[in-house]
């Protein structure tokens, strides 16, 4: 018998999590991140790259068996995973995961839903392959000896196609041949990392729902009989190779027995997760201190180097000191400290309204600078540590660091607290009284059904 392939024996943990019963305190993680997932979706329905998937989904409807959110339309299982995934990601405020590489796993919920409403699924079996589509994607997140995103070069939503190829596939209870198969599929088309480098476009977001909408193909595929390679992890032309890097395979294939879920980190502000301790520490000194934009000298932030790299290099495209769209905003350590400086807060109306374009704004963003600390290297992850230095035009200094920002799973959020984001978001979409019974659908969902979810998080509802 040869040995087993890293496909298989992921095959076999994914397999077996469908058929195990879930603790009452994952199930309710797990609706936690759909409520606030559900928020994001809401919150970006009218987004440019939303309204551009939406017509693509249109052409592709098929059967009409599933459903995008907020507008109710209805499309095809692969449309909704598609539209749906790009949805929960535009507005850069799902959740975040950063191990050696980083991830956004709720970028998987347009698959869960999509493919739990195709099949007729219970919500029972949507959380569980919800908590599956975390798994999967926060162990390759954490398996690699180097970051294949940050020093190879290949994008975060690689690894959504394989997780959302297992959620899909546990949805359609393949067998494990089956599963294998899927895995192996949705192994075959990694993303490159341009696509978050120096200004970005609306690609940025909407990678996320054309990387699980493959993982569906892949699913469904494998489901029809179709085969992929064997070795696609491990091969010598496989993912390690060409993608990973080394890998710890152990880490991918041990059973499920404690879910990762619910140490994944909720944001507060629409911005990459590692500025969110730059920016706490920003309006806090504001606020303690009663501190207007004209009276501020200038300001410094000292943080570790990912965050330099990334959030003020621009990964060695255009620095992010140049702001052409929100896409690159909210990936701007300087622009998300000088907007928060200057208006005193940090949320949607700062990027819809265009504010780097505004003459006290781009004032403010010379007077910010931001310093590598390599002290703090060590630190991240898990801390994503920040410290920002404001000098005052009266002489004063004010200093605030932070180890990690709010809605860390060291620092979480209340349910209420994310029922007030669900209603922050969704409050085009929905009437107030339409809002509560999505959170209450969502925060209960294990005993609620799919339709139910749906029909709550459209307009129609």
């Amino acid at each position: 018998m040869h040995h087993q392939s890293i496909a298989a024996q992921l095959a076999r943990q994914v397999c077996a999590a469908m058929r195990a019963p879930v603790a009452p305190e994952a199930t309710h993680a797990a609706e936690r991140l759909l409520l606030d997932s559900l928020a994001c979706a809401l919150g970006a329905h009218a987004s440019p790259a939303v309204i551009a998937g939406a017509k693509w989904a249109a052409r592709i409807a098929g059967a009409g068996d599933a459903t995008i959110l907020a507008s109710g339309q209805k499309t095809s299982v692969l449309g909704a995973a598609m539209v749906n995934g790009m949805m929960v990601r535009d507005l850069d405020m799902n959740d975040t995961y950063f191990s050696t590489n980083p991830a956004h796993p709720s970028d998987n919920l347009g698959t869960c839903l999509a493919v739990g409403e195709a099949e007729k699924s219970s919500a029972e079996e949507v959380l569980k392959s919800w908590l599956i589509a975390f798994e999967v994607q926060m162990r390759i997140c954490e398996f690699t000896s180097a970051s294949f995103f940050k020093t190879i070069g290949w994008d975060q939503t690689t690894v959504v196609t394989i997780a959302s190829a297992a959620a899909a596939g546990a949805l359609l209870y393949l067998d494990e041949n089956q599963m294998t198969q899927a895995i192996a599929i949705a192994g075959c088309y990694p993303t490159i990392g341009e696509v978050r480098v120096g200004q970005m476009s609306m690609l940025k977001g909407a990678s996320a729902g054309l990387a699980a909408s493959r993982g569906v193909e892949a699913a469904y595929l494998a489901q029809a009989g179709m085969t992929g390679p064997r070795a696609v992890f491990e091969g010598q032309r496989g993912l390690a190779k060409q993608v990973f890097g080394e890998c710890e395979w152990g880490t991918l294939t041990a059973p499920f027995d404690e879910w990762r879920l619910p140490i994944t980190c909720l944001k507060r502000y629409p911005a990459a997760y590692i500025i969110h301790a730059s920016i706490d520490a920003t309006l806090a000194l504001v606020q303690e201190h009663g501190i207007t934009a004209d009276k501020i000298e200038g300001a410094q932030v000292d943080a570790f180097g990912w965050l330099i790299e990334d959030m003020v290099n621009g990964m060695g495209g255009i620095s992010r000191y140049e702001v052409d769209e929100r896409e690159t905003a909210d990936h701007s350590l300087p622009y998300c400290v000088a907007v928060s400086l200057v208006e005193g807060k940090y949320n949607i109306g700062q990027l819809r309204d265009k504010k780097w374009e505004t003459p006290a704004v781009k004032a403010m963003m010379t007077r910010v600078k931001c310093v590598h600390e390599k002290a703090m290297d060590d630190r991240f992850p898990p801390d994503r540590p920040s410290r920002v230095t404001l000098r005052l035009k009266d002489g004063r200094v004010v200093v605030k660091e932070l180890p990690y920002p709010k809605g860390d799973y060291r620092d979480p959020f209340t349910d209420e607290e994310l029922a007030q984001k669900f209603r922050e978001l969704s409050a085009d979409v929905l009437k107030p009284q339409q809002q509560e019974q999505a959170i209450a659908c969502a925060l209960g969902f294990s005993k609620r059904t799919l339709p139910e979810l749906i029909a709550a998080c459209t307009g129609g509802a």
